[in-house]
């Protein structure tokens, strides 16, 4: 009973729990042998609205380091986050099929939110970057299924994928009574990357032109759409599709308008927009990134945009998450990240340093090969939907941020908005 108490006490401290909104009640559902002598403790809160499954590997350690943090103690000693010992993380990363034989150390990056990086050195230098998921699904996770059709079908916009653990664990809710989901991936540690969000900021703020960097990402974003439309399913947006995708953005208006006065000001506006791409025709749906924005886009020195986290949301459903969408969607998301980073950027002329990246960025989309059609009543409902969904939250969490998304709202209400 203390084991599991000490342990559910440090789960429940850690970046990546995502129950911080209730009172935790932990259960160990399984553990399992791991590498380097480790424990994989697969632990079930399911105190929340949903179940949620958490992987919680532990390594045994005589002498913990000032980096360890002491979890639990049991029999054999000090048991510690086992991501931070290497002969935990070379044998997962030897689990998954890649060569460590020139692999000379390990490391834990800092600041993860949802999952566990864990970086290789290859004679000293860093060459392969590993994700230990934290939350599992059944299911394989649409980041491992999306990176490696990509990288199998050579795209240079994401890095190389090198290989995927899966594990086994009980489920009295599936007939077979065994869940089977992704532990973590490997792929290219790309060197010398920059955050593409970081990047766009420093502009904004310098007042320096950021469209080549926009134009780039636009013809990254196309390519990654066709290498999806062609290798993964697709599906036209049937009647079902597009009323199940109307009342989801009504939903969020109505909640928004309940709590911000200004998106109730506009709520006739946004309202006969939607209603007006009810009726335009739509794209085929198929497998998008679905929370694209400039954080989720690395610049490479001398080699372009990757684009990574394809994750989706990690506590949705594994099926939910590979479910064809709108890629109009991605393309969305990435305007209102440009309106974002000139706000945020502070420069001057937000508004119209914004506007350019905007244009760059969908004249490039529009002319590149595997670029899905974008209609412009369509796109412009997507905008109004993300900068909705956007003004709730920042009225809940960032008050200050607020004039952001509702002024991304009057412009994609604009007549002359600049949306495709």
């Amino acid at each position: 009973m203390q084991f599991t108490d000490d342990l559910s006490a440090w789960v429940a401290q850690q970046r990546w729990y995502a129950g911080k909104s209730h009172e935790p009640r932990f259960r160990i559902l399984d553990a399992q042998p791991a590498p380097g002598g480790a424990t994989r403790y697969l632990l079930m809160d399911d105190a929340g609205s949903l179940p949620a499954l958490y992987h919680v590997p532990l390594a045994s350690v005589a002498s913990p380091t000032p980096a360890d943090a002491v979890i639990v103690l049991d029999g054999e000693g000090p048991l510690v986050d086992a991501p931070r010992h290497p002969a935990f993380a070379i044998g997962i990363l030897a689990e998954m099929g890649v060569d460590v034989s020139r692999v000379t150390g390990s490391r834990v990056l800092t600041g993860e939110q949802s999952n566990t990086s864990i970086v290789f050195d290859e004679d000293g230098q860093p060459t392969i970057i590993l994700k230990l998921f934290r939350t599992l699904h059944h299911g394989e996770n649409p980041d491992v299924t999306v990176q490696r059709v990509l990288s199998s079908a050579g795209s240079p916009h994401v890095p190389r994928f090198l290989g995927s653990l899966d594990a086994e664990w009980p489920d009295v809710g599936r007939e077979s009574g065994v869940a089977r989901g992704t532990l973590g991936f490997a792929q290219d540690f790309l060197r010398g990357v920059r955050d593409g969000w970081e990047i766009a900021l420093e502009a904004a703020r310098d007042q320096r032109d950021f469209t080549e960097a926009a134009r780039d990402l636009g013809n990254a974003v196309a390519g990654v759409h066709g290498a999806l439309g062609a290798a993964l399913e697709t599906a036209d947006a049937g009647p079902d599709d597009v009323m199940a995708t109307a009342a989801a953005w009504r939903r969020r208006l109505e909640v928004a308008a309940a709590e911000v006065p200004a998106v109730a000001d506009r709520f006739a506006a946004i309202d006969a927009v939607y209603r007006a791409a009810l009726d335009r025709p739509w794209p085929r749906m198929q497998r998008i990134h679905g929370d694209l924005h400039l954080g989720q886009v690395l610049a490479v020195p001398e080699g372009g945009w990757r684009i990574v986290d394809f994750e989706g949301e990690p506590l949705r459903p594994m099926e939910e998450r590979a479910i064809p969408d709108l890629p109009p969607r991605d393309v969305a998301g990435m305007l209102r990240s440009f309106d974002y980073a000139g706000a945020v950027g502070g420069a001057p002329d937000a508004g119209e340093w914004a506007a350019a990246c905007r244009a760059a960025f969908l004249d490039a989309y529009a002319g590149a090969a595997g670029a899905v059609a974008l209609d412009s009543v369509l796109l412009r409902a997507l905008v109004l939907d993300k900068a909705v969904y956007e003004s709730t939250y920042e009225a809940r969490n960032r008050p200050d941020w607020l004039p952001v998304p509702l002024a991304g709202i009057d412009a994609a209400l604009a007549p002359e908005a600049l949306l495709g």
